[in-house]
């Protein structure tokens, strides 16, 4: 961890340390995790899912560029606005958690984006029949054919 330069994560380890929580796995930018991640607020002890998110590297997902979920609350420009709320109740805590690792079969572009796609919305489904993560719906597939191949390359 020492090792890694990224500021966010230093911001999130130092500043957020008590406000921020990490699934420790999706800070290891040496071990990238394609699949479905939830942000949720816990306050009090209850906890309700606000966001469900879905990636081919959830690391760089949270941290790096400027379209990054923390990217976008450290620099106070959030679009959710629990999330946004949650910043300002010091009570309230931020915890980002892997909901499903998804294993690409590498054998169809459209398939393997299907499948990140339809987890995510299972996910979904799951957590807006509580009435939570309200303010979200699903888009378009978020790798680029290139990146797939890429990958599948490296497999």
């Amino acid at each position: 961890m020492s090792s890694n330069s990224n500021t966010t994560i230093k911001w999130v380890l130092n500043a957020m340390k008590n406000k921020i929580i990490i699934q420790q796995e999706i800070f290891d930018a040496s071990k990238p995790i394609i699949g479905i991640y939830g942000i949720f607020i816990s306050i009090d002890k209850q906890e309700r899912c606000v966001y469900v998110g879905r990636s081919n590297n959830i690391y760089l997902r949270m941290f790096s560029g400027d379209d990054a979920h923390i990217v976008k609350l450290k620099k106070g420009i959030g679009e959710n606005t629990e999330i946004n709320l949650a910043m300002q109740n010091k009570n309230a805590k931020i915890i980002v958690k892997v909901l499903e690792t998804v294993r690409y079969d590498y054998e169809n572009y459209n398939k393997d984006m299907q499948t990140l796609a339809s987890r995510e919305n299972h996910y979904i489904d799951i957590y807006q029949a509580l009435g939570q993560c309200l303010e979200q719906r699903p888009d378009g597939s978020n790798m680029e054919y290139n990146v797939w191949e890429t990958y599948k390359n490296e497999m």
